[in-house]
């Protein structure tokens, strides 16, 4: 048996290889009906529910993504390495000032939070711009 790719069979390495094209033939597809559609969803995101939808269905078989599947699964960590070194070579930096980021990280989530429900609570009573001056009479 021809071996190929770390010593797996050529017959696993064409499945491999079928699963991350049907991975990025979901993926571009996704993108393509975010992109069609405007829809608020990320077009990835996007491919991910149609691969899910295709797995249910039955249209893609899980035997022809589950090797591929596997394998990133099995390197994720790498997919994380660039992260790592950036941290790693700002690391004085965060030991210098982490408690200054870490507070503003802090307060500008709160205040993200907070401009975000009220403006859908102002969206939610319908009002306009002049009505925001009323308060709620």
């Amino acid at each position: 048996m021809e071996t190929c790719f770390g010593g797996r069979s050529l017959k696993k390495t064409v499945q491999v290889f079928e699963g991350l094209a049907i991975f990025l033939f979901m993926q571009a597809l996704g993108e393509f009906i975010t992109r069609a559609t405007h829809l608020i969803l990320p077009g990835n995101l996007t491919g991910l529910l149609l691969l899910f939808l295709s797995l249910v269905l039955g249209i893609v078989k899980l035997e022809q993504v589950e090797d591929a599947a596997n394998l990133l699964l099995d390197n994720m960590m790498s997919f994380f390495i660039p992260l790592n070194v950036g941290l790693i070579t700002i690391l004085p930096l965060l030991k210098k000032e982490g408690m200054q980021v870490l507070i503003t990280l802090l307060a500008t989530t709160v205040l993200v939070m907070v401009v975000t429900a009220k403006v859908i609570e102002f969206m939610d009573k319908g009002g306009t711009a002049g009505d925001a001056d009323k308060g709620n009479a």
